[in-house]
Parts: structure tokens; sequence; C-alpha cells
């Protein structure tokens, strides 16, 4: 049975997850976005629509916006219930917990005992090892590595090709690039 999903945001981020709906079969019934300002508009070849929570209520939402303040913001103010996509090309440990409004695409790798919180984006190529927990609306960017044991906090963003050590504890709603984990 094909499942309907609404996509809220109409940026880069969203092209990602629109292919990755169409991967899972899905059916996309339009794009929320509040910006939109012409009747008839599309997103590719989607239509655009301005929120509403009466509108697909039946279908699965997913915040297609890649910063974590929006994102977060959104999810407390969209009434729609979230859905969370992992691409089949990602390889999920049975083990790992992975929350809702999450996203993990294509060539992640989610290995035994990872906890992943809510409207968490696992961007492309990025490894988390075991018993990493990762907290709600984190950026994980592409090609990252996040060592065993590493605790990841609320509202993180890692930039991409960052290394996360094992057992490393990193700070609410810190801004990791590929520079700031380095020790002197």
């Amino acid at each position: 049975m094909e499942k309907s999903y609404v996509i809220y945001g109409a940026g880069g981020h969203a092209k990602v997850i629109i292919d990755l709906v169409l991967e899972h079969e899905g059916r996309i019934e339009c794009v929320f976005d509040d910006n939109v300002e012409e009747e008839n508009a599309t997103f590719m070849g989607i239509p655009v629509l301005k929120y509403d929570s009466e509108l697909y209520k039946d279908s699965r939402l997913i915040i297609a916006i890649g910063d974590n303040k929006v994102r977060k913001a959104l999810s407390h103010k969209l009434k729609h219930n979230f859905a969370t996509l992992i691409h089949p090309k990602a390889s999920v440990s049975e083990f790992a917990l992975i929350g809702k409004g999450t996203v993990v695409l294509a060539n992640a790798v989610i290995q035994a005992e990872v906890s992943i919180g809510d409207h968490t984006i696992v961007n492309i190529g990025a490894c988390v090892d075991h018993e990493v927990s990762i907290s709600d609306f984190v950026h994980i960017g592409p090609m990252v590595y996040i060592g065993g044991a590493a605790l990841i906090k609320n509202g993180v963003k890692i930039d991409p090709g960052v290394i996360v050590l094992r057992n490393t504890e990193i700070a609410e709603n810190s801004h990791i690039t590929p520079l700031s984990l380095v020790s002197e």
C-alpha cells in the first residue's frame, strides 16, 4: 500500500527528502511553505501550499529544513503526524532507536545500541558507531564519523567530514566544524 506524505519546506533539503519518499514508493501530496507567493506554485512538480493542518491530515509529514532551530520551532507548531524515513541504502542496526521526524539518508551507517532523537538529520555517508546517543534537532553532516559512546546533545550541528572521537560529549546547540575538535 502506497504511503502518503507531505513535506514542509521548499529548499535544497526538501529535494533530498522528496527523492527519499519516492525511493520508498510513497506519494507526496504537497509541499507546504509559508513563503509561497503565487497561485499554482510547484516545487519539483509538486503543488506548493501554505500550511493548513486540515489539508492532507492523514498524510505523514517531514520537516525538510536543515536549520535545527527552525525545525524545532516548526515541530511544535505543526499538527500532522511525523514520519521517520530511512533510506533503503542506509545500514541501520535492528538494535538502534530512531525518533519521530528523523531522516537517515543514503549510505549512512547506524550501529548497535545507537539512540537518535526526534527531528534529526543523519546525512549521506555518515557513520554513527555503537552506543552513541544523539538528542533531538541535530544535524549530522555528510561523511561524519561519530565514535562509540559519544553523546551529542540537542540542537548540535556537525559539519561535513568531522570526526567525533569516542566518548566525546558535545554541548547543546554547538556547531562543530572540522577544526573545532582539534586539541592543541
